[in-house]
């Protein structure tokens, strides 16, 4: 018995669990009356005898129908700056208040429709302004569009679409900018006398709790309420959203910034290898001017063409000119440290007037300059003070000295610094000339750019 009484009571309990489920189910879902009951209060709404579903509501009163509007944002997923343009998916609603929709306001029922039932009443013709797809408002996919109808003659209309704005931006501060990018929705048929878009009170803009913006980041946004003016056709009501987003500066850091930075560096170390190793200094700056452009116009084609300069033409600009000249003090001190050779070389290339030497030939007709120094040595031998070899001596020397300077262009100083020591203080120099010059470009231009 007391098993038999434990079975039925856990029955009773099995029973009673399952109608309560199938009663939450049916509270839940409207019934076959209910759906059949809506599409009854549907049709005779619609009625074409009484209904125009090409007239506004509100029409004969002469005031304008108030379209409060909301924006669900699923995701924004690119922004493209080689077209100027964003994609964006968003839920859009519009909610009206039409009379000639109400029915029982003691009824419960509330009518529920899609594409067939928002195609059968007037819902407010808009489109957006900068959108590149034209008619992206227009009709609607299978699935895309919801309409609630409310016995007070509510009526809500929600539309998911998929958007392509035109977006101008400007590039001054590239990579660091900030663009502000504004979806525009405008009244297509009506005039601001006979339409007014405006945004709900509660909520009018919100975002998919998993939104995220590849490249930037969403800093702030706003609303705006407007009437455009066109000389042509009147005014019609606008609502417009801005978007403020900054973009992302991570992967520019990683890869333009520091490669370009250790190119430079390694163009510098040409002034620690030896002058006489031209391959190696001229291969290591070439290799690095070479790839640093290569990658300067990677950048350049994602970018569109503008008649300007922008933050980061600046830096590509003075990066190559940091190469480019370590390869042209390479060449000025090569120049330098080979000046003897080559007047060497052009020594033994002259020709010879004459079968004699040229002043350093005492039998040549310069060497008659000599002798005439060392007879005026000799005339010299009777003045008092001094004896009279060593005033011929130092007669004579001197005035070779003099003689050479006259002939060869250069003195005779045994302390005068030699070309490759001049070609070698030079590439000295430069190990610290190009470092201090490039950290005061890069304090300066970041200062600049942060500001």
């Amino acid at each position: 018995m007391i098993w038999n009484s434990f079975m039925m009571g856990f029955m009773w309990l099995l029973f009673f669990i399952s109608f309560s489920f199938i009663e939450m189910r049916i509270l839940r879902q409207p019934s076959r009356n209910e759906w059949d009951r809506q599409e009854e209060i549907f049709a005779y709404l619609i009625n074409p005898a009484y209904y125009k579903h090409r007239l506004r509501p509100e029409a004969k009163e002469n005031t304008a129908v108030k379209v409060n509007t909301s924006i669900f944002i699923y995701s924004i997923t690119s922004l493209d700056e080689l077209h100027t343009e964003y994609t964006m998916h968003i839920l859009y609603r519009q909610m009206w208040y039409d009379s000639r929709l109400k029915y029982d306001q003691n009824s419960s029922v509330q009518i529920v429709g899609d594409n067939w039932h928002a195609a059968r009443i007037w819902t407010p013709t808009i489109h957006v302004v900068n959108d590149k797809d034209i008619g992206s408002f227009a009709g609607g996919a299978e699935g895309t569009v919801l309409l609630h109808i409310d016995p007070d003659g509510s009526v809500m209309l929600s539309k998911r679409v998929k958007l392509r704005p035109f977006c101008k931006m400007e590039f001054y501060r590239y990579p660091m900018d900030k663009q502000q990018c504004t979806l525009e929705i405008e009244s297509s048929v009506l005039p601001s006398s006979d339409l007014e878009l405006a945004w709900m009170e509660e909520k009018p803009l919100d975002f998919n709790k998993n939104f995220f913006l590849q490249g930037f980041l969403l800093t702030n946004y706003s609303l705006e309420q407007s009437i455009a003016s066109y000389r042509q056709t009147g005014n019609f009501s606008r609502i417009t959203v801005r978007f403020d987003l900054q973009r992302e500066f991570g992967h520019f850091l990683l890869d333009i910034y520091i490669p370009s930075i250790l190119f430079v560096v390694t163009s510098w170390l040409s002034f620690w290898v030896e002058i006489p190793a031209a391959p190696a200094r001229v291969t290591l700056s070439m290799t690095t001017m070479l790839t640093l452009v290569t990658s300067e116009k990677a950048i350049r084609e994602k970018l569109p063409k503008v008649s300007y300069v922008h933050a980061l033409d600046v830096w590509n600009v003075v990066c190559t000119g940091f190469i480019f000249a370590s390869l042209v003090e390479y060449a000025l001190v090569n120049y330098i440290y080979h000046k003897d050779k080559r007047r060497r070389k052009r020594a033994n290339g002259m020709k010879r007037a004459e079968s004699t030497a040229t002043f350093c030939s005492m039998d040549s007709d310069t060497g008659s300059t000599f002798r005439m120094f060392a007879k005026k040595g000799e005339s010299q031998q009777g003045e008092p003070g001094m004896p009279n070899k060593k005033a011929a001596s130092f007669a004579s020397l001197s005035d070779m000295q003099s003689v050479h300077q006259m002939e060869c262009g250069w003195p005779l100083d045994e302390f005068k610094m030699t070309p490759q020591d001049i070609a070698n203080s030079i590439d000295r120099k430069c190990r610290c000339i190009f470092p201090t010059g490039f950290l005061i470009f890069n304090v300066i231009y970041w200062l600049v750019l942060w500001l």
